[in-house]
């Protein structure tokens, strides 16, 4: 069992819809750019029964360091955080090969 890479999202679309794997990895990387561009702008990335990436601001706060035990303030920073949606937690838990996105 590997890492799902951009590179094997790739080949998925270039073996479905019939691009060139150039042309896949573009798109990829495209739609990876506007992800990155939305979160660096504040803004949710809502994917349909998927789930919700979102940039979070956490405060600084006090930790120790694990190269002496000594007490240490971690700045404050932004991260990003994604919550699952139901149907995404439903497939997980349930370790089915149901598809995310279905035909309709």
């Amino acid at each position: 069992m590997g890492a799902l890479t951009k590179r094997k999202i790739a080949e998925t679309v270039s073996n479905e819809l019939g691009y060139s794997m150039r042309v896949s990895l573009q798109l990829v990387n495209e739609i990876f750019s506007q992800i990155k561009a939305s979160l660096i702008n504040g803004d949710q990335v809502k994917i349909v029964r998927f789930g919700t990436l979102r940039s979070v601001q956490k405060s600084a706060r006090r930790g120790t360091s694990p190269v002496n035990g000594e007490p240490i303030v971690i700045p404050a920073q932004r991260t990003v955080a994604f919550r699952p949606s139901r149907l995404l937690k439903r497939i997980v838990n349930a370790r089915t090969g149901e598809e995310i996105l279905p035909d309709r």
